[in-house]
């Protein structure tokens, strides 16, 4: 039920200009979980923030192909379903367009790249959506007693407010 609702409010295809994918895992189960990163504090780009697995596009990849070899490289992710995509979001420190990937991931057992990763959130992804807040910069979200903001909460509101427009509440778009 959930991959069937979430396709329905997500784009079919990437649009905009991109540099950068990311990939938005959300474990399917009875209580669905969303999966976020704490990046590690020596990294040149955002370091010690709240993330969703991703990186600079490479090559001649697709965002969704980016999207889908970060969150291996960084977490160990392999058997993610893509079901569809948000519109580009803007990391404005350093005006990079990243374009956001919504997928359904199996289970819970990660690697994670030391290098790039300091800690894998798992959090409830209905308590995650329900946390928001709007603040003077913008919206904000928990996830696992973290602040997410910048350009992952403006993902995460993006998602929440595709599924408000939709089903009317969070707790609608969770129901059976």
């Amino acid at each position: 039920m959930l991959r069937k609702k979430l396709k329905e409010i997500l784009d079919k295809k990437p649009t905009g200009n991109v540099v950068a994918a990311v990939l938005v895992p959300i474990i399917e189960s009875s209580d669905p979980k969303l999966v976020m990163i704490i990046r590690s504090k020596n990294l040149k780009r955002s370091a010690g923030q709240i993330a969703f697995p991703g990186g600079m596009i490479e090559d001649n990849e697709e965002p969704v192909d980016t999207a889908l070899r970060e969150a291996r490289e960084e977490l160990g992710i392999c058997d993610a379903t893509v079901l569809g995509y948000l519109k580009p979001k803007e990391v404005r420190e350093y005006r990079i367009k990243l374009c956001p990937v919504v997928g359904i991931i199996k289970n819970d057992k990660f690697k994670p790249d030391n290098i790039e990763v300091s800690r894998v959130l798992v959090d409830s992804f209905k308590n995650v959506l329900k946390s928001r807040r709007v603040v003077d910069w913008g919206p904000c979200f928990e996830c696992c007693g973290e602040i997410v903001w910048g350009a992952s909460s403006r993902v995460l509101d993006e998602l929440y407010l595709r599924i408000v427009k939709r089903y009317g509440s969070i707790d609608s778009f969770f129901e059976a």
